[in-house]
């Protein structure tokens, strides 16, 4: 029994065990499915398909296989083989179709690989499976999703003709993408330029989202390409109007460009504008130029200016077209240096030869309205021999004498009007003007000799009287100037001239003559007669009073010297220290010693820095050796020394001193002076005097001997002179004076050499400087002048200080010429002397960056310099003008600058208004800036320098208003026309960097 049970057992334990058993596989086998799908879901496709073949291939030995589960891993097999770029993955999608032509999968698998090809972009695997999908589906919703899918893909690929029958097929169907098809097919209609196919699709989705945005684009080409311009008008204008949404800047464009070609350029422009407003980006040049010329048309002449820089600077036929309209835009806005640049451009090129004649005559009408006269005649001359039978030729005749009252370069209008065998009355008149110009400007360079020249072929002209009479007075100043011997009968000559204000300047001019030739009373007469014209200035009244009551002084009428002087120190602002220490003179010759001391003291006090200070202390030391009173003498003469040691008066001062030494008996201090007096001023002419002294304080003292060492000393600073040495020199001066300088600076220097101590030995320095001088030797001159300056004791003094100071500003040894032009202002008693001086100084303290002593001194030149040297005014108040410009002060460096520009049309003039421009310039008002140079080229043409230096600052001033076409052409300009290589080479090097 038990035995039977067991069997039993055993029995029914089998099947059990092999359930079990084959569970347990199941289980392991679908877990390479499972796992598959996961992975697959991961987008792990290389590692799901490893899964999936795993599976297919345990499966095939599994005693109860999953067969769905087999075809699905089969499918997923293959298709990530797709995925993945698997060789046999074709190969696995066909077997999967053919061995499960049944599965769900096999009905949908190329569809489904068609559109995730289409997802991923990959439109050429997408068109092989949605080909094929579609061959294995019936017609449908279903189907037409695939052949749009399939046209977009053709589409993609720019294979419009085969996506072009998909689309229509589908935009006749209910799909959904039906409008999106109509759309495409409408694109790939107006490509293939069947435009009447496109169009009826557009129309179908013009209202539709998002086609409605960019569709009017479409149609309006579409209608534009047809010339159905009525259509297009009627179509576009309601929809600019009222966008709604909709991309309206290419139907803004087409509408622009249909009324521009039918002449209506008013509305033309307003759509043009409008394309503007909503296209970004490049434009292209022909629009652009449509665009300008309808603004032109319609007098928007600003506008259109905006619109013809973009293209007016291209070297083909629309740039020379667009710069031509650009000029003659810029007319209409009275932009003159536009219109110059723009003419001067069309000119240039040659792709329409009538355009080129017209650009070429207006170019000239715009330089004969800046005033640029001498251009404008080279330009009409170009003209003519361009176009010999060119309809504007005999206007261009007639231009050439009106142009030659406004040249910019004299010379060369002087020239031609020279060659000209017959001349006008009104040419006449032009060159008389042109040669009294050139005058002016040789006057203020230092030209005089070239000055006198033209100002003589202006008064030999005598078309205009007033020109004749100013001629006549610069002529007559330039002689003055450049000390010819027949100044005084130029300046008697305008006397009776009838010119009010030449007799006024001449009666001056005759009076400083006059007294400089010692005609006392001539001098005053003339001085007297000049205070009684109306047009004396104050500062030249004010020195005429002096003059006069210096004449009587020297006339040794006391009375009314004192009287003068007095009139001078009531009425007089300037020069009182002067008029003070006259009358104290004149009180001495009085013999009214006691008002004498009491001026000079008053002098001493108010005055005390005055460059008369050692005559006054000088005079008062001498008043009270007068009086005795030794003491105060001395201290007045110590003073003296002190201030100015090396005045001329020193020896003379030494002199007194020791004389009032000796009579107080302070013999000691009375040798030491004496003593002083032989060393060191051996040649002046007290030396012999101080010699005398000194012998017989020594024999007082009892020191006798002493004497014969002292006395050694002065005969070798004063040889006896013979005839032979006198004959010599006077040879060797002669030389100098019939201006046989090289010959003169040989036997000066032997002179000089072979005697040393001999009294002529400064004025010999002198000549030798001199005569470097005028031989450009100039270096060589230097030392020669300041042996003058610093032996101080001769009447070579001032002159060799005014040489030094200018050779050494010219050297740009500022600091030098600050000192020698102190050492003149020291040493000379002229006014003139003192003009020039105060000038010399403001400009070397200008150079040397210290700006308050230039104004300093320039204020003393406006204040007191009068008419006594012409433009030194105007030259003060440019000077005052450029050192606050350099301190940033700029509103009072206009008030300066407009000053000298209301002074004269000279060149301090165009200096100042050049730096009018620079600081509107450098304050960032561009456009202020060009008026004020532009102002600068019309009123100062004549001024090449800063005629080009203001061009070239237009150009900074079109750059930094970004306008390039302006800054080229004004810069291309200077290039083809300036004579100055600087200017040309700065003009390059600023075009390359806009380049």
């Amino acid at each position: 029994m038990k035995k039977s049970t067991f069997i039993l057992f055993t029995l029914l334990s089998v099947p059990t065990l092999l359930f079990s058993q084959n569970t347990l596989s199941y289980t392991a086998l679908e877990a390479y499915y499972n796992n598959g799908i996961e992975l697959f879901e991961k987008k792990a496709y290389s590692a799901a398909r490893k899964e999936f073949k795993n599976y297919v291939e345990k499966s095939s030995t599994s005693l109860n296989p999953n067969k769905f589960n087999i075809a699905n891993a089969e499918y997923y097999s293959a298709v990530t083989g797709l995925y993945t770029g698997a060789l046999d993955a074709d190969i696995e999608v066909e077997r999967f179709v053919i061995n499960h032509s049944e599965h769900p999968k096999a009905k949908i698998i190329f569809s489904d690989l068609g559109e995730s090809f289409y997802e991923k972009g990959d439109y050429e695997q997408a068109i092989d499976y949605l080909t094929k999908a579609i061959s294995f589906r019936q017609d449908g919703l279903d189907i037409y999703e695939l052949r749009y899918k399939l046209a977009v893909s053709y589409y993609q690929l720019k294979t419009y003709e085969k996506a072009l029958p998909e689309f229509n097929y589908v935009k006749q169907t209910v799909a959904e993408n039906a409008i999106n098809a109509a759309y495409y097919a409408a694109v790939i209609n107006f490509q293939f330029e069947d435009y009447d196919a496109a169009l009826v699709d557009l129309r179908r989705v013009e209202n539709v989202n998002p086609y409605k945005v960019e569709v009017p684009n479409w149609i309006a080409q579409i209608l534009y390409r047809q010339e159905k311009y009525d259509d297009l008008l009627a179509f576009t204008e309601p929809i600019i109007a009222n966008p709604d949404g909709r991309k309206i800047d290419e139907i803004c464009l087409l509408t622009a460009e249909v009324l521009f070609f039918r002449d209506k350029f008013g509305k033309a422009a307003d759509y043009y504008d409008k394309f503007r407003e909503f296209r970004r980006g490049s434009v292209d040049p022909q629009v652009t130029f449509r665009h300008g010329f309808s603004l032109y048309k319609n007098e928007e002449y600003q506008k259109a200016l905006y619109y013809f820089k973009q293209i007016a600077d291209k070297e083909d036929a629309l740039g020379q077209q667009a710069a031509y309209y650009l000029g003659i835009s810029a007319l209409n806005v009275k932009d003159l240096n536009a219109a110059l640049a723009a003419f001067g451009f069309a000119k240039s090129l040659d792709f329409d030869r009538e355009i080129k004649e017209e650009a070429a005559f207006n170019y000239i009408k715009v330089l004969v309205d800046l005033k640029n006269s001498t251009e404008a005649v080279s330009q009409l001359q170009e003209y003519v021999n361009a176009y010999p039978n060119g309809k504007y030729v005999d206007t261009s005749n007639e231009l050439v004498s009106d142009i030659l009252f406004e040249t910019n370069n004299l010379t060369q209008a002087i020239s031609y009007i020279e060659g000209l065998s017959r001349k006008t009355s009104k040419i006449e008149a032009a060159y008389q003007e042109l040669c009294y110009n050139q005058g002016v400007l040789d006057f203020n360079l230092e030209r005089f000799d070239k000055a006198i020249e033209y100002f003589n072929k202006a008064i030999n002209n005598p078309i205009n009287r007033e020109i004749v009479n100013n001629a006549k007075i610069w002529r007559a100043e330039a002689s003055f100037a450049s000390e010819k011997p027949e100044t005084k009968t130029l300046y008697r000559e305008l006397l009776n001239s009838g010119s009010k204000e030449a007799r006024t300047k001449s009666l001056y001019s005759l009076g400083y003559l006059s007294y400089n030739e010692k005609e006392y009373d001539q001098a005053r007469k003339y001085f007297e007669e000049y205070l009684d014209q109306t047009g004396a200035s104050q500062q030249s009244r004010e020195d005429a009073l002096l003059r006069i009551a210096d004449c009587y002084l020297v006339q040794k009428n006391f009375a009314k010297a004192l009287s003068g002087y007095e009139r001078a120190l009531s009425s007089n602002r300037t020069n009182l220290d002067y008029a003070l220490y006259q009358k104290g003179n004149t009180l001495d010759f009085m013999d009214r010693k006691g008002e004498a001391q009491d001026a000079f003291n008053q002098f001493s006090k108010r005055f005390e820095n005055s460059r008369l200070i050692d005559d006054v202390l000088y005079q008062r030391g001498n008043l009270e050796m007068d009086k005795r009173d030794y003491q105060s003498a001395i201290a007045s003469f110590t003073e003296m020394l002190r201030k100015k040691p090396n005045s001329i008066l020193a020896p003379d001062a030494l002199l007194k001193r020791a004389l009032a030494f000796g009579n107080l008996q302070n013999y000691d201090r009375a040798i030491s002076d004496y003593k002083l007096i032989v060393k060191k001023f051996g040649n002046s002419k007290v030396a012999n005097e101080a010699l005398l002294g000194l012998r017989d304080i020594l024999n007082i003292t009892g020191r006798s001997e002493d004497f014969a060492e002292i006395a050694d000393d002065y005969r070798e600073a004063n040889p006896e002179s013979n005839s032979a040495i006198n004959l010599q020199y006077e040879a060797a001066k002669n030389l100098f004076y019939t201006e046989k300088y090289t010959a003169a600076i040989s036997a000066l220097t032997r002179f000089v050499a072979n005697n040393p101590s001999n009294s002529n030995i400064m004025e010999a320095n002198y000549l030798v400087a001199e005569s470097y001088y005028f031989t450009k030797e100039t270096g060589k001159a230097k030392p020669f002048y300041q042996k003058v300056i610093t032996d101080n004791q001769s009447n070579f003094v001032a002159k060799s200080a005014y040489r030094l100071a200018n050779i050494q500003f010219e050297e740009k040894d500022y600091r030098g010429s600050v000192s020698s032009f102190q050492n003149m202002l020291s040493s000379s008693s002229s006014k003139r002397d003192e003009v020039t001086a105060w000038e010399g100084l403001f400009k070397s303290f200008y150079f040397l960056g210290d700006y308050d002593n230039s104004i300093k001194n320039a204020q003393s030149v406006i204040s007191e310099g009068g008419e006594v040297v012409i433009g030194a005014v105007n030259r003060a108040h440019l000077f005052t003008g450029k050192s606050h410009m350099q301190r940033n002060n700029f509103t009072q460096a206009k008030e300066s600058f407009e000053k000298v520009i209301a002074l004269a049309k000279d060149v301090s003039g165009a200096e100042a208004k050049y730096f009018i421009g620079e600081m509107l310039y450098k304050s960032g008002k561009y456009d202020e800036s060009i008026v004020e140079l532009q102002k600068l080229a019309q009123e100062f043409n004549d001024f090449i320098y800063w005629y080009e230096k203001a061009f070239l600052l237009i150009a900074d001033n079109y750059v930094a208003k970004n306008d390039s076409f302006m800054a080229k052409a004004t810069l291309k300009s200077i290039i083809e026309n300036s004579n100055t290589p600087a200017t040309v080479t700065s003009a390059k090097d600023k075009l390359k960097a806009i380049k």
